[in-house]
């Protein structure tokens, strides 16, 4: 758990004008739509040099480097729970290496329900 408030706003490119990611993460990443990840990968790979592509992966390599949100703050931006801070950044991870690296599959999305354990 992070003792400093995340801001959204600090994601490199959360809200630009062209490319801008806060969209992405807050409804491409959302519940409703967090298993469509291959539809968004198309489009990248097809349009590798669009600010989309340029900015999701700098929002991305930020987000991996930083480790600024909290599970809790992910959750809050996005509606999907990770079950720990761990778990949602070994996500992010493997979303970066599905759409820029060569990871085959998308990543799974998390379970709805806590894994046994949590929260002892």
């Amino acid at each position: 758990m992070s003792s400093r408030k995340f801001r959204p706003s600090s994601i490199p490119h959360f809200s630009a004008e062209a490319g801008g990611i806060g969209e992405f993460f807050t409804l491409s990443l959302s519940v409703e739509f967090i298993d469509d990840v291959p539809i968004y990968k198309s489009y990248i790979v097809r349009n590798p040099k669009s600010p989309d592509a340029r900015n999701l992966r700098e929002a991305l390599e930020y987000l991996l480097r930083e480790r600024p949100a909290t599970d809790d703050d992910w959750a809050e931006l996005t509606g999907v729970r990770f079950w720990g801070d761990d778990h949602l950044y070994a996500y992010l991870q493997d979303l970066y290496d599905y759409i820029y690296g060569d990871r085959k599959e998308p990543p799974e999305s998390p379970d709805d329900a806590p894994p046994l354990g949590y929260g002892v």
